[in-house]
């Protein structure tokens, strides 16, 4: 039987070592579609708006948004992922194989994730690294650490 299950609030938060120094920061805008069959997550995609990244340095975010080697949201609106396997691991825990594309860079990876449920509300949860170089992303960037530790929250509803 399938469910449908509708987010009620998401965040996307990131962190990369810069000069040694973690930066966090965050993206916002995600926008889902969600497949469930009997509570298990069968179908996963999801979009981001490139140009809400804010890391709480807006010297920083304006050259994430305008210089050529980051985001350029006015060409790249729009960060995707899409899934087009998930297993199922253990209770509650599940490994999908996701298409990611930021910019103009598309690379499969895969990504383990968990979903709970209790009366009535999810919980999907991914914590996972990926190497801004695979994206061809911050280019020669002085200082810059190659993998940035992403993580995705989504509350559930059912409706």
């Amino acid at each position: 039987m399938a469910q449908n299950w509708q987010p009620t609030t998401s965040s996307v938060s990131f962190k990369i070592k810069m000069l040694g120094v973690n930066v966090d920061g965050t993206l916002k805008g995600m926008k889902t579609s969600l497949k469930f069959a009997n509570n298990v997550p069968i179908a996963l995609s999801a979009t981001i708006d490139s140009k809400s990244v804010n890391t709480s340095n807006s010297l920083r975010d304006k050259h994430l948004k305008e210089k050529e080697e980051f985001f350029q949201p006015d060409l790249f609106p729009l960060i995707t992922m899409s899934s087009f396997s998930i297993q199922n691991t253990e209770d509650g825990k599940y490994t999908g194989m996701f298409k990611l594309t930021i910019k103009n860079v598309s690379k499969n990876l895969k990504i383990p994730f968990t979903f709970s449920e209790e009366a009535g509300k999810g919980l999907l949860k991914a914590d996972f690294t990926l190497n801004r170089q695979d994206f061809k992303f911050g280019g020669d960037t002085p200082g810059m650490g190659d993998n940035v530790k992403v993580s995705i929250l989504l509350n559930l509803a059912k409706n």
